[in-house]
């Protein structure tokens, strides 16, 4: 089957976001910039902006200077990536989707379908991809342009260049040479690199035709190892694969703290609190972790992050606690008080473990399967300390632990030290007088 790539774009993606959440921007000059920057530059702005001047690039204050009226906002990420997932659930009757899930295509407000074989005819693929941005439309208000093509590069290329009053570009298979030679040569994803962008101004390579009209030999000498790429892209070959893989499964667990602090110890207890969630979660599911990620919040809005990569899958919530509060430390690089606390963890299947025969290795068939004569304790291994918990009886705590806090909820059984940091509340005393019985 020929294979056939919807790219879907949205021009201006976080400014239309921003003006869905306040309609009162509309028609007005927006520009965003990161707050907490000492300098802050504009990262993007809207039609109105960019007719008075304002480019992204732009440092702030001189933006204000040259627009009067402009109004700057901090960038959300989480609602744009919050929107992007909504979008991509619309779209996802049409084809099945080639962008991960819950993470941005390259820019905020570009998706990419997978077309391949859906439709029998060309022009039912034309007509899904036409339905697919009305209904974006419809649902969210926001105009998207659709690019038709083999690959993706080439699509992606087509619905940016009709941003942002067109509708459907549909660019022919064997056409994509001809239709890139008019384009600038910045549409082409290696120029994003400084060194490539640098070279071509050097060399005065404007349009995608200069840079088809040199040969391997002459891109290699301006170009290096890149050469090859840009090759290939300005001739619309793609070699990224059509559908991305599958992330895969995470759990969260987050917390805003009631009161910011930089206290470690309130800090661990509180990662402790999350570790706890994450395990017994994971306990359900019959997985385990294999990464942990750590993501701290300041007060002044901040972020610091820490990740790990556990040897082996853990599930039991005694080692998850450790690695979650070990990786917090190495996530709290600043003085400044703590706003929120957030646990990530990827999941996989447990890893199958070859079952033993007479139970522990060395141990006489007979005497394993009688009882121990013991006081109830259990054997220990020759050489280790009585204080030691035997691996048994530790799951064995592990896996109760688990069955009360999965029926009961995860705040039945939890350290005395949560009650001092009032984590949990106590519960309430009953008053003695009132339990006595009148003569």
């Amino acid at each position: 089957m020929e294979p056939t790539i919807l790219h879907v774009a949205i021009d201006s993606f976080a400014i239309q976001a921003e003006r869905l959440r306040c309609p009162k921007l509309i028609g007005r000059p927006v520009a965003l910039a990161a707050g907490d920057a000492p300098r802050p530059r504009v990262l993007a702005a809207s039609r109105e902006a960019r007719a008075a001047g304002v480019t992204p690039g732009t440092p702030l204050i001189v933006a204000r200077r040259i627009c009067r009226d402009l109004v700057a906002l901090a960038p959300d990420r989480d609602l744009y990536v919050g929107l992007g997932d909504s979008i991509r659930a619309r779209l996802a009757p049409y084809a099945p989707l080639a962008d991960p899930p819950g993470t941005p295509a390259g820019p905020y407000g570009r998706f990419t379908l997978d077309l391949t074989g859906v439709a029998r005819t060309h022009e039912a693929l034309r007509d899904r991809a036409a339905r697919a941005g009305r209904d974006v439309e419809r649902a969210f208000g926001l105009h998207p342009t659709l690019g038709l093509a083999a690959t993706r590069l080439v699509s992606g290329v087509a619905a940016g260049v009709l941003a942002p009053d067109g509708e459907l570009l549909d660019v022919r298979s064997g056409s994509e040479e001809a239709f890139l030679a008019p384009l600038s040569a910045r549409v082409l994803p290696s120029t994003r690199v400084a060194s490539v962008g640098s070279r071509l101004d050097l060399l005065n390579l404007r349009a995608v035709r200069d840079v088809q009209a040199l040969t391997t030999v002459q891109l290699h000498a301006a170009f290096g190892p890149l050469a090859a790429l840009l090759w290939r892209e300005a001739r619309g070959l793609d070699t990224a694969p059509l559908r991305a893989v599958e992330p895969p499964p995470t759990t969260l667990a987050e917390e805003t703290l009631a009161a910011e602090t930089n206290d470690r110890r309130v800090l661990a207890l509180r990662m402790a609190r999350l570790a706890i969630e994450i395990g017994t979660g994971l306990r359900a599911r019959g997985v385990v972790a294999r990464q942990l990620a750590v993501k701290v919040v300041y007060a002044d809005g901040r972020e610091g992050s820490a990740r790990k990569r556990l040897a082996e899958g853990v599930a039991a919530e005694a080692a998850l606690r450790t690695e979650a509060i070990a990786t917090l430390d190495r996530a709290l690089t600043r003085r400044v008080r703590v706003r929120r606390l957030r646990l990530e963890a990827w999941e996989r299947p447990p890893m199958a473990a070859q079952l033993t025969l007479w139970g522990v290795a060395g141990e006489n068939p007979e005497e394993a399967c009688k009882p121990s004569r013991s006081e109830g304790a259990a054997q220990r291994p020759e050489g280790s300390s009585p204080a030691t918990p035997h691996p048994d009886r530790s799951a064995g705590l592990a896996l109760a632990l688990h069955g009360l806090r999965q029926r009961f909820g995860t705040e039945t059984v939890v350290p005395a030290a949560w009650f001092a940091h009032g984590l949990v509340a106590p519960a309430p005393r009953r008053d003695r007088a009132a339990r006595r019985r009148p003569r």
